[in-house]
């Protein structure tokens, strides 16, 4: 039986999709229960949440963080995030999930080269590296140096149950809606929705996800501004069962989102069989395929015209549509995703094995 570490630390940020897809991966590994395989889970201090308490949960520490060599030793140490707080001593099989290089869109001058020496640095240190999707691996082939490393494409993997009515929370009437979630940073381009939402008069526009960032506050300020109080809702972060009644009950999901590894968001809201409205950029069109709408650009008259005339073109068709979008979006089950994971461990097993 092989020993496994997976470093689960990035869960204190839950309603990331960093940390949702660190506990789908946990829950997802725990259900598939590998025999082969002793897993062991890296988390933060009195964490706990379902079914993860029937493994073995190790307390992060300081001598974990900054003395690595003195750490237990695995067969397998996987880091389920490109930046880890803690590394595995130089036993263990390294396994590195990078997500995105969104840094290098995000960031300027020298806090770029800072962001790309430190995962260079990770990379260095890797023995397997895995990412979640192909736009996000020729980002890495272009920037960092493999030094003859291979990157292994795992999709993301979405663990939602369509059939859940959910829960409606009470701030919301019956008005039709739109609706979108994501933690609120520049990135995710919110601001060009609250100029289309008067060209729906009869909508409201939902933003969920967590707000207290300067671009949340500056996202408020133009609400305020624009008097739009009582047509745009912020709710901040929100209970999975309330994520279920909003997808389920939106006209259509909108995603304006200028840098993405994956885009959990939008196949979530496709397992509703809901319209899905993304820009063209970074991985997007490569997760929503051809059953997402794209938008060209982000001037509030196209914007709105094309989310009409889709939107009439979808509930003209809505049977069809909806079951096609759908069926796109089961291919990226969690239970698949999980499976590939595990293949790569038993190919890790087998080479330890092999010596």
């Amino acid at each position: 039986m092989k020993k496994v570490l997976i470093d689960l630390y990035k869960v204190k940020a839950l309603y990331s999709g960093l940390g949702q897809f660190s506990i789908n991966f946990a829950k997802e590994i725990i259900n598939q229960s590998p025999e082969e395989f002793s897993v062991e889970f890296l988390t933060p201090k009195n964490f706990e949440i379902g079914d993860i308490k029937k493994f073995t949960s190790v307390n992060v520490s300081f001598q974990k963080r900054y003395f690595p060599k003195f750490n237990k030793s695995y067969d397998i140490w996987h880091s389920l995030q490109q930046f880890p707080s803690h590394f595995p001593n130089k036993k263990s099989k390294f396994i590195l999930t990078i997500h995105d290089l969104n840094f290098l869109f995000e960031k300027n001058g020298i806090k770029k080269i800072m962001y790309l020496k430190k995962l260079q640095k990770n990379v260095d240190r890797a023995d397997y590296i895995t990412t979640i999707s192909n736009y996000s691996k020729k980002n890495i082939e272009e920037y960092i140096n493999l030094r003859g490393k291979s990157i292994i494409t795992i999709y993301n993997g979405i663990d939602i149950n369509q059939n859940d009515a959910g829960f409606k929370p009470n701030y919301m009437n019956n008005k039709k809606f739109f609706f979108s979630i994501g933690i609120f940073n520049e990135k995710k381009n919110f601001h060009t929705l609250l100029s289309i939402i008067n060209y729906f008069k009869d909508y409201q526009l939902v933003i969920a996800g967590y707000k207290d960032t300067n671009y949340g506050k500056q996202i408020q300020r133009q609400i305020n501004a624009r008097k739009l109080n009582d047509r745009v809702i912020l709710p901040g972060n929100i209970r999975t069962d309330e994520k279920l009644w909003f997808y389920r009950n939106c006209e259509a999901f909108l995603f304006p989102s200028l840098a993405e590894g994956f885009g959990m968001p939008a196949i979530e809201a496709m397992k509703f069989g809901k319209p899905v409205f993304l820009s063209k950029f970074t991985s997007l069109p490569e997760v929503g395929g051809e059953r997402a709408f794209y938008f060209d650009n982000f001037d509030e008259e196209y914007m709105s015209s094309f989310i009409q005339s889709n939107l009439s073109y979808y509930n003209a068709n809505q049977i069809l549509l909806s079951d096609q979008i759908q069926k796109h979006a089961d291919k990226f089950s969690l239970q698949q995703s999980i499976a590939q994971y595990l293949k790569l461990y038993y190919e890790i097993a087998n080479e330890i094995d092999a010596g």
